[in-house]
């Protein structure tokens, strides 16, 4: 287990220590101080007492003289006798006292102060018996006769027990007076020696009392010095996390979020932070589980010393996220983030906390989007022009033109008055016909973008026909995009313009186009149907990865007022055969089918009865059960209908607006405009349409067209 290291930072420790370091010398000089005051006390205490006990052997003489008088007057001597017994026992006291003084003053040990003192105990362990003599006699001392009063045995005994006291008493006053007097002068000479001592103590206490108080002040300045730039630090601190852009903050080791961050944490996050709650629960309502899971385990990583922290950074789960907030009134608002985490360690290397950095990166996000879309959008109008140049003048000024009625006449029907839900599906259908047609000419030319184009469009008008109900204002973002794609259109119009004006000239259209892409151009001459029938059939063939064969026959005998309804026909049919009829190549192969289908198209007279324009292709033919299938999920038919339904009338269901028995959408099948477009567009000419098939041979669509300005009807299969 390894040891955590701390950080002692000195400079703030220091007053703390020089503070308890005088403390702690005036708390001892205090003390010495304290005793040498104890002992000076005691010292004085029996100096007073030895000054005092100088004048009791004075005392005791004078109190023998009167005992001794009163004896001889034969007078009461009583009382000067309990009061010789009264002082000595005082002496006795006061000898101890000063013993004990001596001790408390620390003098216990004085080889001079003991030997006063032994030579005081002497003297008075020599004169105390004599004193004692005097009080043991009990009784009175006179004996009362006829002559007077005189002394009985007691008295004499008293008397010469005084006597003797005061023939010792010259020597007990020198010898106790004397020892007293230099105990005197000695303890006299110890309480100054303490007393100077104790002033010492004092002094230098106050000494170092003023030094700390000094120290105290130059600390408490230094401390209102650092507290001011703490605070002005603090200030700038706050005045930078008030105003930085990106989301700061710190989280310890158990990945808890520290007390300080930046103001935009919460603007960036939608959401306060809280002090010590944990990362994983801020990140929660932002990122999916598995994301959070991957975070966690990305920041704890971070925690590890041998981790190398900038290659590891690259791959932070977090460095770019998108998230969701929900705004009031307006719904949800969706934002990019970036988190990135830098190891912040202290001034011994040690690691202590991860300093978060989250940011708003959606301006930045959008603009790579807008500068990836404009990157886009040059390949896209690069591609369009090699698309444009690889197209004849005339014929992609006539697709320009098509295109151009086309569009206006979809506008026209876009503004067609309609409130019931029949008309407007009507209007509805109508724009999509007109678009499905642009779109399959330009992807019989090659013209890719502009399909694209269309598809885009043909995208938005499948989402509005499956809503169960329309209105006027669902059509309003269809005229939006339907006005662009006229303005696209018209870009490319005015290319095809310049095309034209160089290439009657022989131009390689270095003043239109860069040298690299002038061997492009084609003939001016516009190719017959025939050819542009053959690049539908290679664009759509090569799209959906099969090989189709075109045989055309009689397409040059088209009256002109059947042209343009013929290219459309013949567009949509084409594009039809190979999506819906013409087999894969392995499916083929499987059936006994040579790998490579033909398609066959047709036009001829018949007399005054008008046109026969034929498309067959020899693919799968119809699939009964599954345009069936498809009416009935869709709601074209019932099931009691489609109990009774005979085969014409199931493949006549492949007109309707919407069929399509594709699984999925794609740009050249699964909307079902193309027939419902080739329907219209042949009963607007007064023809009708024939049907024959055959599983897993043949199908076979005859449209019979009148003569210009006559009228057919009906169509039938068979």
């Amino acid at each position: 287990m390894k040891r955590r290291r701390y950080d002692i930072d000195f400079a703030q420790i220091m007053p703390i220590l020089v503070a308890t370091m005088f403390a702690a010398v005036l708390t001892l000089l205090l003390t010495l101080g304290i005793q040498r005051a104890a002992q000076l006390q005691s010292a004085s205490g029996a100096l007073q007492l030895a000054s005092e006990l100088r004048s009791l052997p004075q005392y005791f003489a004078t109190e023998l003289t009167l005992v001794q008088r009163g004896l001889e007057s034969r007078t009461f001597v009583g009382e000067p006798i309990d009061d010789i017994a009264t002082a000595r026992d005082g002496f006795d006291k006061a000898l101890a006292r000063i013993d004990r003084d001596l001790e408390a003053a620390g003098l216990g040990g004085n080889a001079e102060i003991q030997r006063i003192r032994g030579a005081l105990d002497a003297a008075w362990q020599r004169y105390s018996p004599l004193l004692v003599a005097t009080g043991r006699h009990k009784g009175t001392p006179y004996a009362d006769t006829l002559t007077g009063s005189r002394l009985n045995s007691t008295g004499r005994a008293l008397k010469a027990d005084v006597d003797e006291a005061l023939a010792q008493q010259e020597a007990a006053t020198r010898d106790v007076g004397g020892a007293l007097k230099d105990l005197a002068t000695g303890l006299q000479n110890a309480v100054g020696d303490r007393g100077r001592s104790l002033r010492t103590f004092l002094v230098i206490g106050a000494a170092v009392a003023a030094l700390l108080l000094a120290l105290m002040l130059y600390f408490s300045l230094r401390s209102r010095r650092a507290a001011a730039d703490a605070r002005r630090a603090e200030r700038q601190v706050a005045d930078i996390l008030g105003t930085v852009r990106e989301g700061l903050f710190l989280l310890d080791r158990n990945l808890a979020l520290g007390a300080v961050h930046s103001a935009s944490l919460t603007r960036i996050l939608h959401t306060e932070v809280v002090h010590g709650s944990s990362f994983e629960e801020l990140l929660r309502p932002l990122v999916p589980a598995k994301t959070l899971a991957t975070a966690m385990k990305f920041v704890n990583l971070l925690w590890k010393e041998k981790v190398h922290e900038d290659l590891i950074d690259t791959v932070n789960p977090l460095s770019q996220i998108e998230v969701q907030f929900s705004r009031a009134g307006s719904g949800a608002e969706s934002r990019h983030l970036s988190f990135a985490f830098k190891r912040v360690k202290s001034a011994g290397g040690q690691g202590e906390h991860l300093l978060g950095i989250v940011t708003d990166v959606t301006d930045r996000v959008q603009i790579a989007r807008e500068l990836e879309q404009s990157k886009a959008d040059n390949l896209a109008q690069l591609d369009l022009v090699m698309q444009l140049l690889q197209v004849p003048g005339a014929q992609l000024q006539a697709f320009v033109r098509d295109s151009d009625m086309a569009l206006r006449k979809g506008n026209a029907i876009l503004k067609q008055p309609g409130r019931e839900e029949s008309e407007l599906r009507s209007k509805l259908n109508g724009v999509f016909r007109e678009v499905h047609t642009i779109k399959g000419e330009a992807g019989g030319l090659g013209l890719g973008s502009v399909a694209a184009r269309v598809h885009q469009l043909e995208e938005s008008l499948a989402a509005l026909r499956e809503r169960k109900t329309l209105d006027g204002n669902d059509f309003i973002p269809i005229v939006v995009k339907l006005d662009e794609l006229m303005s696209y259109l018209g870009g490319v119009g005015q290319f095809a313009d310049r095309l034209a004006e160089v290439q009657p000239k022989g131009d390689t259209l270095k003043s239109v186009v860069p040298p690299l892409l002038a061997n492009q151009v084609l003939e001016a001459s516009e190719p017959p149907l025939e050819q542009l029938l053959a690049q539908v059939v290679s664009e759509t063939a090569s799209a959906e990865a099969k090989r189709v064969t075109l045989k055309c026959r009689g397409l040059d005998a088209i009256p002109a007022p059947y042209r343009r309804a013929a290219k459309d026909i013949l567009i949509h049919m084409a594009r039809n055969a190979v999506v819906h009829g013409i087999e894969a190549p392995d499916a083929r192969l499987a059936a006994s089918k040579p790998d490579t289908a033909q398609v066959r198209v047709s036009f001829e007279a018949t007399g005054n009865d008008g046109y026969v324009l034929t498309v067959e292709d020899d693919g799968q033919g119809l699939p009964f059960e599954r345009i069936l299938d498809t009416a009935l999920r869709k709601g074209l038919v019932s099931p009691a209908d489609a109990a009774r339904m005979e085969r014409p009338a199931v493949y006549g269901l492949i007109f309707r607006p919407g069929f399509s028995t594709a699984e999925q959408v794609t740009e050249h099948a699964g909307r079902g405009v193309g027939l419902d477009s080739v329907s219209q567009t042949v009963r607007s000419l007064g023809g009708s349409i024939g049907i024959a098939t055959t599983d897993g041979k043949f199908t076979r669509f005859r449209m019979k067209l009148p003569l210009p300005g006559g009228k057919l009807t009906a169509t039938h299969a068979a």
